[in-house]
């Protein structure tokens, strides 16, 4: 039996991920770099990139049913220091 927080829960990330709108919050001098495999950081490489985001919320297009993003944070010097830590962002959900 499912408890009622976590079913709501589960529906407000499913009716998240489908409008493929991703809300993160930044400090303000830090930047989200997305990419499409964990590999690549880095503002010379664009070879696997999704985008580069400044702000709080951001949107990723939806290219299947089953997708997986990255994200890793850097801030604003040059040249920017990434942050060690990749978050996997992984959707699997109807389109």
């Amino acid at each position: 039996m499912i408890r009622t927080g976590r079913f709501i829960e589960r529906l407000f990330l499913c009716l998240l991920f489908t409008a493929a709108a991703v809300s993160q919050t930044l400090p303000m001098t830090n930047v989200i770099e997305a990419r499409w495999s964990d590999a690549g950081w880095g503002p010379d490489n664009d070879r696997n990139l999704a985008g580069r985001f400044g702000t709080r919320m951001f949107t990723l297009p939806r290219l299947s049913r089953t997708q997986t993003c990255y994200l890793r944070q850097y801030d604003g010097s040059v040249p920017p220091k990434y942050s060690r830590y990749s978050a996997a962002l992984h959707v699997d959900y109807p389109v």
